[in-house]
């Protein structure tokens, strides 16, 4: 198995991280390019020993899954310099939030293609990636995506019309976390602790929590309400967010976001109708 990665972005070296980390790929099967910066080719050469080009050909003659991890932007520059070069006996999975199937595999013409959404828990090895597959990915082709993301965290498979979903809750979930651990943090250095111990306060916290949630056999609001005395602080604390339609907000965040998934869609897919041409 060899993997060329188009995109050497963030995402590109948390995959490139888990797969050598995790003894998936020796280097010699992993491959990077970008359109134009070749300071971060050679920093991922440099750290991992990896094969890099400044062009797409070598690549994509070398590679059996092709990894999409550009822009949604850039979707349609990629497509056409890809299309009409990747070979049926290739697998292309897609990491470029929005983009659907359709779109993708209307401008590759038969190749099999997998989405995936993963989080940039990636680069601690940490992700939650869900899978979508097209209609030439056969269940081999989901396996080894499979197997490629449980490199950098967990791995589910979904229905496609989910993805935008996925997208919302665990695509974009890191920063909602992060937003809440700034609040938290930000409060007890108002009210008189060192900013950075409370930072360290909220953070192991946040771990805490988690690791109940992955040890214990509870579910979340049963977890909630052991903490949760009668007339304490943490069930003061609870009533001010309920007071402020936390739940509330928590829902519609994260129905904005799917919804902007859909939009990037429309803005950048390749439209129902239009042929992607190959570069020459």
């Amino acid at each position: 198995m060899v993997i060329g990665m188009i995109g050497a972005g963030n995402m590109a070296d948390a995959l490139i991280k888990g797969l050598l980390g995790r003894h998936v790929l020796p280097p010699d099967a992993i491959w990077a390019t970008n359109r134009s910066n070749r300071e971060r080719l050679a920093g991922l050469q440099a750290r991992y020993g990896i094969q890099i080009t400044p062009v797409k050909p070598p690549l994509l003659e070398a590679a059996g899954i092709i990894v999409l991890a550009v822009k949604p932007k850039d979707t349609r520059e990629v497509l056409g310099q890809i299309t009409g070069v990747v070979r049926r006996e290739q697998l292309v999975i897609s990491v470029i939030a929005g983009i659907p199937l359709e779109s993708l595999e209307r401008a590759l013409r038969g190749i099999p293609v997998i989405r995936a959404m993963p989080n940039t828990s990636a680069a601690v090895l940490a992700s939650a990636t869900a899978l979508a597959a097209g209609r030439h990915a056969t269940g081999e082709h989901l396996r080894t995506a499979t197997r490629i993301f449980e490199a950098v965290g967990d791995a589910v498979t979904v229905r496609e019309d989910l993805l935008d979903v996925v997208t919302a809750l665990s695509g974009s979930g890191p920063a909602y976390v992060y937003r809440l651990i700034e609040a938290m943090s930000h409060a007890g250095a108002d009210l008189g602790l060192d900013g950075e111990l409370a930072r360290r306060l909220a953070v192991q916290t946040l771990i805490g929590a988690a690791r109940m949630l992955t040890e214990s056999a509870a579910d979340p609001g049963e977890l909630r309400r052991r903490v949760t005395s009668p007339g304490g602080t943490t069930m003061a604390a609870l009533g001010v967010l309920e007071n402020r339609g936390f739940a509330e907000i928590v829902r519609e965040a994260i129905s904005r976001a799917a919804e902007r998934a859909r939009e990037m869609a429309d803005e950048f897919a390749v439209p129902d109708g239009q042929e992607v041409r190959p570069e020459v």
